[in-house]
């Protein structure tokens, strides 16, 4: 592994982490794979092989287990991280207090504290590497909070707000902080109904997965804090911003879960 870059991926094994992953091993970067589903895990092996990449099962929420896979990382990586993706996270639809508790706080215990859990145990590792970033998976709904996915939506806040706190503080060991605010993404987390519904084109378009892998790339190169994908989704920020019950009633009839 001497003298590759390197990148660290939580929710490697599926989606937005399998395509970041295969990415940056074709980048000839070391790929580290983690993920709470070890079949998912060992198929990803299966497809990618072993050659400067390693992966291990982890529980993002146990905060002891997330620094058992970064000490393990650094052994591999010569104490190094160029890339934190804190890209793990889960979320449930349905009208907020029909959701069981528990269930908000696992929405909550993984989209939030896992990425704490994540920033703490690698921030060693980026301060000891020049010009790291840590980046971050947020949403779109982390731009207005919609319906029916209202606990996920606070989680994707949180990750933003602490985004921005934190591009500020890391520039004093010269680490950056980002994050992107993807619109609807080709995933297993779009269910069947809202993935027939969904347009054909506008923000609300289904967006491969590989165009998270390359904005994670492009963010590498860049200072940028927040990257929206689509692009188009910036202008959404600037509505809400502007008249957010306007910004709420148009989501409700034209976003991603409306039913028109």
């Amino acid at each position: 592994m001497k003298n590759l870059k390197s990148i660290f991926i939580t929710g490697a094994a599926g989606g937005m982490g399998r395509s970041t992953a295969k990415l940056f091993l074709e980048k000839n970067w070391f790929v580290g794979c983690f993920d709470n589903n070890k079949e998912n895990l060992l198929e990803l092996e299966n497809e990618l092989g072993n050659e400067n990449i390693i992966y291990d099962v982890l529980d993002v929420t146990n905060k002891g287990n997330f620094q058992e896979c970064i000490n393990n990382f650094s052994l591999k990586s010569e104490e190094k991280l160029d890339i934190l993706f804190n890209n793990a996270g889960i979320t449930e639809g349905g009208f907020f207090d029909e959701i069981p508790y528990q269930n908000h706080m696992e929405i909550i215990n993984i989209n939030i504290i896992g990425v704490i859990n994540g920033i703490y145990s690698a921030v060693n590792l980026l301060k000891n590497t020049p010009n790291s970033l840590c980046i971050s998976t947020s949403s779109s709904s982390g731009i207005m909070g919609m319906e029916m996915i209202a606990s996920y939506s606070a989680s994707k806040h949180a990750v933003k707000g602490l985004t921005e706190s934190l591009s500020s503080e890391f520039q004093r060991f010269n680490s950056r902080a980002a994050d992107i605010l993807p619109g609807v993404i080709d995933t297993p987390m779009i269910r069947g109904e809202i993935r027939k519904n969904l347009p054909k084109d506008g923000i609300w378009r289904l967006i491969s997965s590989e165009e998270i892998a390359k904005t994670v790339w492009n963010a590498y190169q860049s200072d940028k804090i927040h990257w929206y994908v689509p692009e188009e989704l910036e202008e959404l920020e600037k509505e809400v911003a502007e008249n957010p019950q306007k910004a709420r009633e148009l989501l409700k009839t034209s976003g991603p879960l409306s039913n028109d």
